[in-house]
């Protein structure tokens, strides 16, 4: 199974479009965003852009705004927000997702040996790594806007293998 994992989309909704038509053109079934929303239209249009047929899972980051009516829209949407962190069973595989925002925190679920999978963002940073079993995941930023470069991380959940993956 192929998933996308995303991080700090900051309302960049050509970014989004353009995720959008990879995540099709790739047969993904599930869209985790990592958080950095920021608006609520966020989810709608991620939304529109993957299609109907893709689950859409996300938590918060540290720059959303409007958090009930995101919620609201969200709902509206078929966006899962699972809160500040989710933990997540894909093909046999625990996955932990979680912003970033405390290195103690971020520390934590990617040694505790609970996960096989963690993905973050916040950095706008791309990072791949294994701890001990563990695959840590930041897909860097989709947004572009502070390093330039727009990205996603595709992440072959069986084989625990990723593949990052620019737009711009």
């Amino acid at each position: 199974m192929l998933l996308v994992a995303v991080s700090d989309s900051h309302d960049n909704i050509a970014a989004i479009k353009k995720l959008g038509d990879a995540v099709r053109s790739r047969g993904v079934s599930l869209v985790i965003h990592a958080g950095d929303w920021v608006s609520p239209f966020t989810a709608r249009f991620l939304r529109e852009a993957v299609g109907e047929g893709v689950r859409v899972v996300g938590v918060w980051g540290n720059n959303e705004g409007e958090r009930p009516y995101f919620l609201e829209v969200a709902k509206k949407f078929n966006v899962e927000i699972a809160g500040d962190a989710a933990e997540l069973e894909v093909a046999g595989r625990k996955i932990a997702v979680y912003h970033g925002t405390s290195p103690v925190l971020l520390k934590a679920l990617a040694e505790s040996g609970l996960y096989d999978i963690v993905i973050y963002g916040h950095t706008h940073q791309a990072v791949i790594e294994k701890r001990e079993r563990t695959l840590v995941v930041n897909p860097g930023e989709l947004c572009g806007c502070l390093t330039g470069r727009s990205s996603y991380a595709l992440i072959n959940v069986e084989k625990l293998e990723v593949d990052l993956i620019y737009l711009t």
